[in-house]
């Protein structure tokens, strides 16, 4: 499940793919069970930054529940989506394969850190549309909230 507890992960490893020179990232959705809304703001959170740069965050293999889910948001204009001429078309099950079993190291933040992910994460997808900040605005104002309160504590 891509959640706001592993987004902090794909962050850190999107970060340094981009510093790295990467443009291209792809998120293959294909045994995800649901996507929300912090896990996606950290996915246009990254195609935000590669745009400039003539990169992209493509989507593999999301099911009906996560289409639905990007969609809902309007993920899918800033996100490829099964792009029919990625790189990655036709080869999906030899990537898998090859990808192995390792995991990356699973990125831990403190409580301070962590609302400043999920606060950045829904201002992103606030700015996508009027009607995404009208949705996330209670979300967002909560989180300015518990930042002010853990400052003054």
């Amino acid at each position: 499940r891509g959640s706001f507890s592993n987004s902090p992960t794909v962050k850190s490893l999107g970060d340094e793919y981009i510093a790295s020179g990467g443009r291209l990232i792809v998120i293959d959705l294909e045994t995800c069970s649901g996507i929300d809304s912090t896990f996606m703001g950290t996915l246009a959170g990254l195609a935000r930054r590669l745009m400039p740069i003539d990169g992209a965050v493509q989507i593999a293999s999301p099911s009906e529940r996560c289409l639905c889910a990007l969609e809902s948001l309007g993920l899918d204009a800033l996100l490829s989506i099964e792009p029919p001429t990625a790189p990655w078309r036709g080869k999906v099950e030899q990537i898998r394969a090859n990808l192995g079993t390792e995991t990356a190291p699973t990125v831990h933040l403190d409580a301070r850190d962590q609302t400043l992910h999920v606060l950045d994460s829904h201002l992103t997808l606030s700015e996508l549309s009027e009607e995404n900040e009208e949705k996330f605005r209670n979300v967002t104002d909560c989180l300015k909230d518990e930042l002010k309160r853990q400052k003054d504590q």
